[in-house]
């Protein structure tokens, strides 16, 4: 018996495994990795875009408002183009504050621009509200970098 047994050819090893090509699931990474790297930069330009339009119409917005109106139905005017934005941007929210809340929520990013909005806060509501040519010029500097960075 042990003579039968020493006759006996032992089992081949199997040929070891390459690796092309490579199965199917690594085809599918393969592809799905290269058209996610085509398309990353379409829909980041398409996010740049949308972006620059949405910025565009909110400066027009405010570019629509005419210089020569009482300093109150300007702000009011400033306030509602501001919440219409909003609304457009689905931040319901927001269009539902006045007064120290809204101010709160157009500085929550620019506290440094608190002095130069203030009108739009607390100047509003007063029946005879005064601004100079220059504060005129910095409520609309400090919006328009709100709408740029921040927001709109």
């Amino acid at each position: 018996m042990e003579m039968l047994q020493q006759q006996l050819i032992g089992p081949a090893e199997p040929a070891p495994i390459s690796w092309w090509p490579p199965a199917p699931g690594w085809w599918i990474v393969a592809i799905s990795l290269l058209l996610l790297l085509l398309l990353l930069p379409w829909l980041q330009a398409q996010a740049r875009r949308r972006r620059q339009r949405r910025v565009q119409r909110g400066m027009h917005a405010l570019a629509d408002i005419p210089a020569g109106l009482p300093d109150n139905q300007w702000l009011a005017e400033i306030n509602i183009r501001l919440k219409q934005l909003l609304k457009q941007r689905g931040d319901e929210a927001a269009t539902r504050l006045h007064g120290q809340a809204w101010l709160d929520y157009l500085c929550t990013r620019q506290p440094a621009a608190r002095q130069a909005l203030q009108p739009l806060a607390a100047d509003l509501y007063r029946p005879h509200t005064h601004l100079s040519e220059a504060e005129r010029r910095a409520l609309l500097k400090a919006l328009r970098h709100w709408m740029r960075h921040d927001h709109v």
